[in-house]
């Protein structure tokens, strides 16, 4: 059985619509479902749907570029002439990047032959697109530390990793992310995170503001849940410019107003800030304090929890 299965992977690999096909069962009941955190799911019903669909892919060469498979956890388990199989799936693209997938299949036998009747993937998220992030448990303990995401750390003013954990620099503010971290944790089954978006809108997206850093900076770490795991944003994410859009609506900020509060929650203090934009550090001030008096708060710290909390 698992011979099928290996058959029509590489069948498909090659780009061989012919010797693929020969994998299948080809009536109304064929279905395959593909789901990736990234880019969602696509499912194809009946025979000459997925038939049509995959000779576009072999044609058009939109095959996948994997250069190797790997699958491990195989349970098999037989009915007459069906099968149910479940694996775990490692494929090595050309370009080096590692895919996790869990599938399964169902086969069933005719004229004493396995024919594919249903196969389905998840994929997890992609490498790449983690590069920056830290993964960490329900537990707080890292699963993954990138070296993009490790060099970050070593300019990070709070941040820092202990005895494989992630720790803030001081207690009050180890204990503001602990909390984080505990509220992240309790999404991380599939339908406590979709309690969570159908009530709130948006998936779990966790703002941790600690506190005014010693250079007269802000502190900030993002965290999110995707996969049953937390990811921490050791740096600014592409959410930032969305909320900051929604934030100059809500608030009336200017521009120039709205360009000072980016770089402050980028962690820069207002000397830096000013360099940064091009403009005097009075200049700076006036943005600062217009923006205060918008947001009716009045300090950097609460003005970026005010910022981030919006959107």
């Amino acid at each position: 059985m698992m011979e099928v299965i290996t058959r029509e992977t590489y069948t498909f690999l090659r780009a061989d619509f012919e010797g693929w096909a020969a994998c299948w069962v080809h009536d109304a009941r064929t279905r395959e479902v593909c789901i990736s955190s990234s880019f969602g799911a696509t499912v194809l019903e009946g025979w000459e749907s997925l038939a049509s669909y995959m000779r576009q892919v072999i044609e058009s060469d939109s095959v996948c570029k994997i250069s190797s498979v790997q699958r491990c956890n195989i349970v098999i388990t037989t009915s007459g002439d069906l099968a149910h199989i479940v694996f775990d799936e490692y494929s090595t693209n050309l370009n080096g990047r590692v895919e996790t997938t869990f599938e399964t299949r169902v086969l069933e036998r005719a004229g004493g032959a396995w024919r594919i009747l249903y196969a389905s993937f998840v994929l997890r998220g992609h490498q790449h697109v983690d590069a920056n992030r830290l993964a960490l448990n329900a537990k707080g303990e890292i699963l993954c530390a990138p070296a993009e995401a490790r060099a970050q750390l070593k300019t990070h003013p709070v941040l820092r990793l202990s005895h494989n954990r992630l720790r803030a620099s001081k207690p009050a503010w180890d204990k503001t992310l602990k909390a984080g971290l505990t509220s992240a944790a309790a999404q991380h089954g599939y339908f406590q995170h979709y309690k969570y978006m159908t009530e709130s809108g948006r998936n779990f997206r966790l703002p941790i503001v600690f506190g005014e850093t010693d250079d007269g900076g802000v502190a900030v770490c993002v965290l999110f849940v995707r996969d049953g795991v937390t990811f921490v944003e050791t740096q600014n994410d592409g959410d930032l410019d969305a909320r900051l859009n929604v934030a100059k609506s809500v608030y009336g900020l200017s521009t120039g107003q709205m360009m000072l509060a980016h770089r402050i929650i980028c962690g820069d203090n207002l000397t830096t800030a000013s360099e940064t934009l091009g403009i005097s550090i009075n200049t700076a001030r006036t943005h600062l304090s217009r923006v205060y008096a918008k947001t009716g708060v009045n300090s950097q710290t609460a003005l970026v929890r005010t910022l981030l909390s919006v959107g």
